[in-house]
């Protein structure tokens, strides 16, 4: 409640400082109009010169003047009181517009001053009757450390890794300077400026990318995708045309018919869009990070259009992921030796293995598995486990590139 008074108090001080200039320019306005009245020294005058001429009338008859001189000076006074009379007159002339428009322009402007202040008041205890909550109990800063802390985190995270970015996109620019031909380093260089919102200058390493893989696919669909991003999600005619080529490559990147089918529903074919993302969605591997995305694009369009595509979408449920090291875990690895840490990560490797020999289904434990061996200096047992990841995955190429690549990067023999 007293914030309430305190609040109410501030108002109508802020209400009087707006209406008290209002309120003296009025009397001011009233007070001049008043002062400068043609009948104030122009009457004295007059008063004065029939005064004169009463007094030559009483000097003819006491004979102090003759009639000669009484007609002479009745004549002066006389022409005296012509031109106050004038002067009376053009007075009256002038002020005639203004005494039409200022007596009512002082009233109009307070009226008008009152009528806003009241119509801000008004609103402004609608607004917080409707909005406001004055029982709302005060937050203070003690307690909301965490949620300002989480805040901070957050913000610290996302600067640290934009300078990352930009050290890299440095350290890429320079390298490619002296190597142009490093097709991984214009892959790195424009998948950098991608995440750092930048896609017009990663049309550049693309392009370049493009160039010295010879067309390859994949990196059509990275030159499209910056090209689309670059144009707020159009698709103009040189990306689809890009798309298009990546079309009859043997690639299976994911953003070539998802692109494409973007495109159709840009075009208003909502149906043929439909059409391929559901194939898209139906052909990807359970785990797909994007599979979600697509699926309720595909059921958002439906939906839209009326579409029936009941039964047509055959998504089968990712595995679940293999558990990580508990609480627990990390708390008795920091009091292990070095050695016995390294027991007990080798220990986790190895179930880590066994588990995937009972359920092989999982591309991303074999992808861990791969460089957790390379990181253990166990190149044999890397190598071991890329040629089990490609046979089970055989039928699956967008898999097998995918170990093949992560192979190269690790520096695991695929021989």
């Amino acid at each position: 409640m007293t914030i309430l008074i305190v609040l109410g108090a501030i108002t109508l001080l802020v209400a009087g400082f707006i209406l008290w200039p209002v309120y003296q320019q009025r009397n001011k306005a009233v007070s001049s109009s008043s002062d400068d009245a043609p009948d104030s020294e122009i009457e004295r005058d007059l008063a004065v010169y029939r005064d004169q001429l009463s007094e030559i009338d009483r000097d003819i008859d006491r004979g102090v003047l003759n009639v000669e001189q009484a007609s002479a000076a009745r004549i002066e006074v006389q022409r005296r009181i012509l031109a106050a009379d004038q002067r009376i007159k053009t007075q009256t002339v002038n002020d005639a517009p203004n005494a039409a428009v200022n007596p009512s322009a002082p009233k109009t402007t307070s009226a008008i001053a009152i009528g806003l202040v009241t119509v801000f008041l008004l609103g402004g205890i609608g607004l917080y009757l409707e909005l406001g909550n004055p029982g709302m109990p005060d937050r203070p800063i003690a307690s909301r450390v965490d949620e300002i802390n989480a805040i901070r985190q957050a913000e610290t995270i996302n600067d640290d890794r934009e300078n990352v970015l930009k050290r890299a996109v440095s350290d890429l620019s320079q390298k490619l300077i002296e190597n142009p031909d490093n097709l991984q380093g214009w892959e790195l260089l424009g998948a950098s400026l991608m995440a750092l919102g930048r896609p017009e200058e990663a049309q550049t390493a693309f392009l370049e990318a493009v160039k010295l893989s010879n067309r390859d696919g994949d990196y059509l669909a990275m030159y499209a995708e910056s090209l689309i991003r670059s144009d707020n999600g159009q698709i103009n005619a040189i990306a689809r045309g890009v798309l298009k080529e990546a079309e009859t490559t043997q690639s299976a990147d994911p953003r070539i018919q998802y692109y494409l089918g973007l495109a159709d529903a840009q075009d208003g074919n909502i149906a043929a869009a439909v059409d391929r993302w559901i194939a898209l969605a139906n052909g990807a591997p359970a785990d797909a990070g994007w599979l979600p995305m697509v699926v309720t694009r595909v059921k958002d369009a439906a939906l839209a259009q009326g579409i029936d595509i009941e039964g047509r979408l055959k998504v089968a449920e990712a595995p679940a992921p293999m558990a990580g090291p508990s609480d627990e875990d990390v708390r008795a690895a920091q009091q292990m030796t070095p050695q016995e840490r390294q027991d007990m990560i080798l220990s986790m490797v190895n179930g880590l293995a066994e588990r995937l020999e009972t359920e092989p289904n999982n591309p991303d434990g074999w992808a861990r598995l791969m460089q957790a061996y390379m990181v253990l200096g166990k190149p044999d047992e890397a190598r071991a486990a890329y040629k089990q990841a490609i046979n089970v995955f055989s039928d699956q190429p967008e898999l097998v590139d995918r170990f093949d690549t992560l192979a190269k990067e690790s520096g695991i023999d695929t021989n």
